[in-house]
């Protein structure tokens, strides 16, 4: 699977889904975080992406347990009006549970995706598969 396009911009969720299908640790642990903002003046639409994954290793036998940040991404996109209200509907639609919580605020809306192995992952990343490609397709 190919995770850059063209102009070797990373796409950032093929990237980690590229990590979490090719990784072999047990205790993979991703975090992603995706900010709407519409209350700046240079940026009247903005929006701002974190992706964070983690591991840990937890052998009991030999006394070891070991966490490591293994990456942290961070993207930040001037948007169009129409691609934000776009962003914005789907983001609004999506359903909060146990792994995606949604917060709104008057000019900021934000959406927190936890996963703590690789099918609560492989949910996410088919609930939520047009958000992904949609926020993907801003870098080209």
């Amino acid at each position: 699977m190919t995770f850059l396009n063209e102009n070797a911009n990373i796409r950032q969720f093929e990237l980690i889904k590229f990590i979490n299908e090719n990784s072999s640790d047990e205790h993979v642990i991703s975090k992603i975080s995706i900010v709407l903002r519409r209350d700046k003046i240079e940026a009247p639409y903005y929006m701002s992406t974190v992706l964070k994954l983690s591991t840990c290793i937890d052998m009991p036998d030999t006394g070891l347990t070991h966490a490591m940040d293994m990456l942290t991404h961070h993207r930040m996109h001037n948007l169009t009006e129409g691609k934000y209200n776009e962003i914005r509907a789907l983001i609004i639609d999506a359903e909060g549970d146990g792994q995606v919580k949604i917060t709104k605020e008057e000019n900021r809306i934000k959406m927190e995706m936890t996963s703590k192995s690789d099918e609560e992952f492989q949910n996410l990343l088919e609930k939520h598969h047009e958000l992904f490609e949609i926020i993907d397709g801003l870098v080209g």
